[in-house]
C-alpha cells in the first residue's frame, strides 16, 4: 500500500524500476554541476517510502542523505529500512525543522506535480530557505507529454495562464483539495522560480517522459534573465 500510495500501482518491480530511472535523472543533472561531494548534504522532500533515495544512496555512500514526507507509514518504513539516512515526518504547510541553508541538494519528484498554487508557494520559499547558497534544487512537473492528454480547453488555461491545478473525481475524499494533479508551463515555473533563486534556471524535457525536470541554483541575488536547456 505504501507503494501504490505513491505510483498508483503495487508492482514492486516497476515501482524498482522507476525509482532507479529517476536516480538516473537526478545523477546526470547532478553530474552537470560537479556532482555530488563527501560529506554533502542531500534531502529527498516528499521521500514517500524511498523509491529514489535507496538508489542514489548507493551511487553517494559518503553523502548525508535526509528525507521528509507527509505520511507517516512512509516516514516509519524508511526509519526501518534505510537507517544509514535521517527521516521525519512534515506537516502540511511550512516550517520544516531544519535550520536555513541546511542542504546542498535538495530534489523534489511527483510532488509539485499536486500541489495547488498557494501550496506550491509556501512549500518554494520554505526550500529556498533551507537549500544553501549555490545549492542546488531539482523538481518535476508534468510536462508537454502530459499537457496533451489535457482536454482543449485546459490546455487553453495552461497555456494563457502557466498553471492549472485539477481535482480527480476518483480520489475526491481520500486526498485533500491542495493535493491533486498540477500541470505547469515552462515560462510559468521558471518565472516563480526566478525571484526565490536568482538566474541559473534550467528546464530539461525528459524524453518519454509525463514529467520534466527543473533545476535551480540557489544565488545571493536575482537577475532578470532565464537560461534554459531545451528552450
Amino acid at each position: 500500500m505504501l507503494r501504490f500510495r505513491v505510483s498508483e500501482c503495487i508492482s514492486a518491480q516497476r515501482f524498482n524500476d522507476v525509482g532507479r530511472r529517476c536516480a538516473q535523472v537526478i545523477e546526470n543533472l547532478l553530474l552537470e554541476q560537479d556532482g555530488i561531494k563527501p560529506g554533502q548534504t542531500i534531502l529527498d522532500f516528499g521521500c514517500g517510502c524511498g523509491r529514489i533515495m535507496k538508489w542514489l544512496m548507493r551511487s553517494y555512500p559518503q553523502a548525508m542523505f535526509h528525507g521528509c514526507d507527509i505520511d507517516h507509514e512512509a516516514i516509519q518504513w524508511c526509519l526501518q529500512h534505510l537507517s544509514e539516512a535521517a527521516f521525519h515526518v512534515n506537516g502540511r504547510l511550512p516550517p520544516l525543522s531544519y535550520s536555513s541553508s541546511s542542504f546542498d541538494v535538495i530534489y523534489c519528484f511527483s510532488v509539485f506535480t499536486h500541489l495547488n498554487e498557494a501550496m506550491q508557494d509556501a512549500w518554494l520559499a520554505e526550500l529556498q530557505r533551507i537549500l544553501k547558497p549555490n545549492g542546488i534544487l531539482i523538481i518535476t512537473v508534468h510536462g508537454r507529454n502530459a499537457a496533451k492528454r489535457l482536454p482543449e480547453a485546459e490546455q487553453v488555461t495552461l497555456e494563457s495562464y502557466g498553471f492549472l491545478h485539477k481535482k480527480s473525481r476518483k480520489l475526491a475524499g481520500l486526498l485533500p483539495d491542495w493535493y491533486h494533479t498540477t500541470w505547469h508551463s515552462r515560462r510559468y515555473i521558471l518565472a516563480k522560480l526566478t525571484p526565490l533563486f536568482g538566474c541559473a534556471l534550467h528546464y530539461v524535457e525528459v524524453p518519454d517522459s509525463m514529467q520534466d525536470c527543473v533545476v535551480a541554483l540557489r544565488q545571493a541575488s536575482t537577475c532578470g534573465n532565464v537560461a534554459t536547456i531545451g528552450r
